[in-house]
């Protein structure tokens, strides 16, 4: 009798972190629930309607205006860029308030439920239930940065607006989905109750808002000290107020795209200016985007980490 050899099996393919997220059954969860209910139509009528609304206000003012002709094509350079600045400081404060709302009660709500043991006494791990939540969050807010596309589409018709600030503006709105959803889920990881993970979530961000303002003051009043005791030297005091004024408020988005924006229109450059905010002094500082993107990269996979670590906890 020939013996038949056993057929040979094909390895399973190792798998990576695409494949382990699209085969994520809370992502599909979290989707499924998020819009086929009547909060995500709410919400994304409510974006885009607030976004029109303001953009309208934004081309009305700047049409009055009698100091610009309708026909001069510096007046259409100037509404496209208004209206795409606009844009883009609109979705960051609605990433910044919505990111946190839609992740603070992500597995604080299984906690109040009574079905995080279920959970975790599944096959699901930790880190699967945490990038599930997250992963389901960022998606729906890369779809409300998407909606708003046709309407920040208008200043390409009028002018005014390059492919860089296009490119800036993407990656900083991408950074900040990323941030604030993983915020309010880091939050979320070792509460119980929805709403103390709501509150502190924002009110992380107001605090973080309230200490670089604090922080500014005390700058100015430690950096008019020295001068008056002549510790250092004028330029070398101003060196140091400049670079830590420009690191701190860097990490603030309003501030990081409103910048960014001045230095590529004043200095014709992505990446350096010479240009501080106090003094006369020059001195090369890397453009806030390039600041805010770094730090906040670093701060989300912090969030991320310490969130697979608090849902991990054997007492929780």
């Amino acid at each position: 009798m020939e013996s038949s050899a056993p057929p040979v099996q094909d390895k399973p393919a190792r798998p990576n972190l695409l494949s382990s997220l699209l085969d994520n059954p809370v992502i599909a969860k979290e989707l499924k629930g998020r819009m086929r209910g009547r909060q995500g139509f709410i919400l994304l009528s409510s974006y885009l309607a607030l976004i029109s609304f303001f953009i309208g206000l934004v081309y009305l003012f700047l049409s009055v205006d009698g100091s610009l002709s309708a026909g001069d094509p510096g007046y259409l350079q100037v509404v496209g860029k208004v209206i795409f600045s606009t844009v883009v400081l609109l979705e960051l404060l609605m990433v910044s308030f919505i990111g946190p709302a839609l992740t603070s009660g992500a597995i604080s709500s299984e906690r109040e439920r009574q079905t995080f043991d279920l959970l975790r006494t599944s096959l699901l791990s930790g880190s699967a239930l945490v990038f599930g939540k997250l992963s389901s969050a960022v998606v729906f807010l890369l779809l409300l940065i998407f909606t708003a596309i046709p309407v920040q589409s208008m200043s390409f018709f009028l002018g005014g607006v390059g492919m860089a600030e296009m490119a800036i503006s993407i990656l900083m709105l991408v950074v900040s989905v990323f941030f604030f959803s993983a915020l309010g889920l880091f939050f979320s990881s070792f509460t119980n109750r929805t709403l103390v993970s709501t509150v502190s979530s924002y009110a992380a961000i107001m605090l973080s808002f309230i200490v670089q303002v604090l922080i500014f003051i005390l700058l100015i009043v430690f950096t008019g000290i020295l001068d008056s005791s002549n510790i250092f030297q004028t330029s070398v005091t101003e060196n140091i107020m400049n670079v830590t004024t420009w690191f701190l408020f860097s990490t603030n988005p309003l501030f990081a795209a409103v910048v960014s924006e001045a230095i590529l229109i004043s200095d014709q450059s992505l990446f350096m200016t010479s240009s501080g905010m106090f003094g006369t002094m020059s001195f090369p500082l890397p453009s806030p985007w390039i600041i805010y993107t770094a730090f906040h990269a670093v701060m989300t996979a912090l969030l991320i980490a310490l969130s697979i670590r608090f849902v991990n906890r054997p007492d929780r």
